[in-house]
């Protein structure tokens, strides 16, 4: 078929299900959110030495931040959604490029040899990062005062002076990870109270001891491995949103690179894939980023719209307000080679890991109904702005050694709420039920959260006194019209009631 001929095909299909898309605004804001995304460097680290030890460390360099050698130039990734995006440098941007001792971790102050043109500038780094079209620049955090340094002995000054220099020059994020407070809630606790003194409005993340989440900024689910990264991180989710934030902390979770778990669950989202989606430098395969289960280089779509949607909904706090069913879904898989990190798993050992069927915040669990056995993994979300955003997840298939999302009817109780919807995923139907009736003359508009121009459904939805019905195949069409060439990702789409 020519070219031509599928787009007058494809033009006579949006006729006859009565869609316009010339009547209306995007759906999406053109302004790009303030919630604190990002991504991180870590995997692009690791990927350009093809995961060789130290030397992972030692390319987090101006260099490859900016150059324009092979592998360089990590400031250019992500065109479309960087705007979103804080840009998170990773271990280790504070110490020199040939020393990771111990004692010198922790220094957070920019290192002149690896960032020659700053000379210790760091707001010049951050200008730079900036006008190359990130939301911000961020640091990764040894936690810990480096032992070496002159000051380490006091720690309430030695992170003040930290703060307010990081401050100064623009840091907009501190992922604080190992070292040797990386257990200690209380430096944890301390480290937040500082940053809310001397560098307020920049995020302090943390790990490993999850009540600190109660009072703090943002609490990482921390590394998963990529085939069960669904159940794990659901699992970790599970157990935060357990917690109740504190007043005057932000309370969100960071669900690492699992976008649809981010909008399902009112998470905050930590990217870690990449662009560069060929085997590693040595010519073996990226086994961080397996092809076989879950090829998530092959899927950034899915993080645009994640992020797009961050524009009409931003996370929102741990605060006890979860539901769960009883179900649990428990996905396995056996190792082939190189599809995995992790250094006690290996090649032919089976994985099983389980995690609820459904979940939900601040609203009712949603019903699933499925013919067979197969569902998927549900998420849903009410957000303090009345946005409403269901999500579903893809499930492991052990004898076929792939991943697939079973398609289901799923149906919403939407409460009064007036907002948009957030639809990511598959779905056989899905059914949102009002409190009130919604009017005979409504018009219902959606868009996938990549376009720019949302489409009139009306007369291809469903409206039933207080019931919307979308089918699945209308949403699936719908959230992947702006598609890139190639990728693999799931649909995502915003819905309005006008």
């Amino acid at each position: 078929m020519t070219k031509k001929r599928i787009w007058m095909v494809w033009g006579m299909a949006l006729i006859a299900i009565g869609m316009s898309a010339q009547s209306h605004k995007s759906l999406v804001p053109s302004k790009p959110s303030a919630v604190p995304d990002y991504f991180s460097t870590w995997n692009i680290q690791g990927y350009v030495v093809s995961y060789d030890g130290p030397a992972t460390v030692r390319v987090m360099t101006e260099q490859y931040m900016f150059g324009d050698g092979p592998l360089e130039g990590w400031t250019r990734f992500f065109p479309d959604f960087r705007e979103d995006l804080i840009f998170l440098m990773d271990d280790s941007w504070d110490i020199p490029i040939n020393d990771h001792r111990s004692e010198i971790m922790g220094e957070a102050r920019l290192d002149n040899e690896r960032f020659p043109s700053c000379k210790g500038n760091l707001k010049k780094l951050v200008r730079m990062t900036k006008k190359a079209g990130w939301k911000g620049l961020g640091g990764w955090l040894c936690a810990q005062e480096a032992s070496a340094a002159s000051d380490a002995g006091d720690p309430e000054s030695y992170w003040t002076a930290r703060l307010k220099e990081n401050y100064k020059a623009g840091m907009a994020y501190w992922k604080v990870d190992y070292g040797r407070q990386e257990k200690n809630q209380l430096w944890r606790e301390r480290l937040t109270e500082l940053g809310r003194k001397y560098a307020p409005g920049m995020p302090i993340e943390h790990a490993f001891t999850y009540p600190v989440i109660e009072k703090s900024d943002v609490f990482r689910t921390y590394d998963v491995e990529v085939v069960t990264s669904v159940p794990v991180t659901l699992q970790r989710v599970i157990r935060l949103l357990k917690y109740k934030t504190e007043p005057g902390n932000l309370g969100l979770i960071n669900c690492e690179d699992e976008p649809l778990i981010a909008v399902g669950l009112g998470c905050v989202i930590g990217v870690m894939r990449h662009p560069l989606n060929k085997p590693l430098p040595n010519g073996l395969s990226d086994h961080v980023f397996p092809y076989a289960g879950r090829n998530l280089k092959a899927r950034l779509d899915e993080v645009n719209r994640a992020l797009k949607w961050h524009r009409l909904a931003a996370p929102f706090a741990v605060n006890n307000d979860a539901l769960f069913s009883e179900q649990q879904l428990t996905d396995v898989w056996c190792l082939g080679e190189r599809e995995t990190w992790e250094p006690s798993h290996h090649p032919g050992d089976t994985l099983r890991q389980s995690a609820p069927a459904v979940i939900s915040r601040c609203m009712p669990l949603p019903e699933v109904r499925s013919e067979g056995d197969d569902v998927p993994y549900v998420m849903a979300s009410r957000y303090p702005n009345d946005a409403v955003c269901v999500a579903t997840a893809e499930r492991l298939l052990l004898k076929e050694h792939t991943w697939e999302t079973p398609r289901v009817d799923i149906t919403l109780q939407m409460g009064d709420a007036k907002g948009p919807i957030g639809i990511f995923g598959y779905y056989k139907s899905l059914t949102l039920c009002y409190d009130e009736p919604i009017a005979a003359n409504a018009r219902i508009w959606a868009q996938d959260l990549m376009g720019k121009q949302p489409v009139d459904i009306t007369s291809a939805a469903r409206i039933a006194g207080n019931t919307l019905i979308l089918p699945g195949s209308l949403l699936e069409r719908i959230g992947t019209q702006a598609s890139t060439s190639g990728d693999e990702s799931a649909p995502g789409l915003v819905v309005i009631i006008e």
